[in-house]
């Protein structure tokens, strides 16, 4: 199965595991001003249920973002942020109206001069997660990890080096996939 094929898959399949309507009417998926085209029923309703719409996020806005970043992001993490637009919770919103712009808050310039792409946090614990990128991390590479926001921004932007970083992140996973298969198809 292709890449882009499998994170259409598990989106799917993490949509439909949470769209019960409960007796009340409310949905995890319901959130306030859904733009009309993502809109389950088009209603004036303040509060709508969301649904997937296919993304229009293509290589040259990818490769934009991959220019001011200064990184070359993985296959795994191009398809994700540009398969569907969705609201979902434990990722960054990709609207259709700003596609990419709660993804390119993640940007963190030490994390990313460091070889760390920055790609989603965790809201209840303040803890930031990336992809370590450097062609030299051995087995590693691809690995997930997290770090504590308030520790990574006392570190000096300029002065910081991989080895001071790297005394401050955790192990997540060894790979994109295995985050996406535990987030999405497992969780």
């Amino acid at each position: 199965m292709e890449i882009r094929d499998y994170i259409k898959q598990g989106f799917e399949t993490y949509y439909a595991k949470y769209s019960q309507v409960t007796e009340e009417g409310f949905c995890r998926w319901m959130r306030p001003d859904v733009p009309a085209e993502m809109k389950v029923v088009d209603t004036d309703e303040e509060w709508s249920i969301w649904k997937l719409v296919p993304s229009v996020v293509n290589e040259d806005h990818i490769g934009a973002m991959e220019e001011e970043y200064g990184l070359t992001f993985p296959e795994w993490y191009k398809a994700f942020i540009s398969t569907y637009h969705h609201y979902f919770d434990i990722i960054p919103e990709q609207a259709v109206d700003e596609p990419l712009d709660n993804v390119r808050n993640m940007y963190n310039p030490l994390l990313c001069r460091l070889g760390y792409l920055p790609f989603t946090w965790d809201e209840e614990y303040g803890k930031i997660w990336c992809i370590d990128l450097r062609e030299d991390a051995g087995e590693g590479y691809g690995a997930i990890y997290e770090i504590e926001h308030e520790t990574l921004f006392d570190l000096d932007e300029e002065r910081t080096d991989h080895a001071k970083l790297k005394e401050s992140l955790i192990f997540l996973y060894p790979d994109f996939k295995a985050y996406f298969d535990h987030t999405f198809l497992e969780g």
